[in-house]
């Protein structure tokens, strides 16, 4: 379980695509998914994993396991790849 951090146009923000469970749910930005999806702000979040650093395999891990236990998610959702998606 790991979320994939990709920059955006310009390196403005980022996007992030969950993987876990064999399969990929695209997030789409960081602070908009933060704000919509999980109705927090990225200190909010930050502070939840412990860490800023999700260039590290210990900080993306800290995030996809936040979100997996945040949004309910099991190896049995039927949630499709781009439900959660927040552009």
């Amino acid at each position: 379980m790991i979320v994939k951090v990709e920059s955006g146009s310009y390196g403005f923000y980022h996007t992030w695509t969950l993987e876990v469970y064999g399969k990929q749910y695209y997030l789409g930005q960081d602070v908009k998914f933060c704000s919509r999806v999980l109705g927090m702000t990225p200190s909010e979040v930050v502070y939840a994993i412990g860490t800023n650093r999700l260039d590290t395999d210990k900080g993306a891990k800290a995030l996809a396991r936040f979100i997996v236990k945040e949004l309910g998610i099991t190896k049995s959702s039927k949630i499709q790849p781009w439900e959660l998606c927040s552009e």
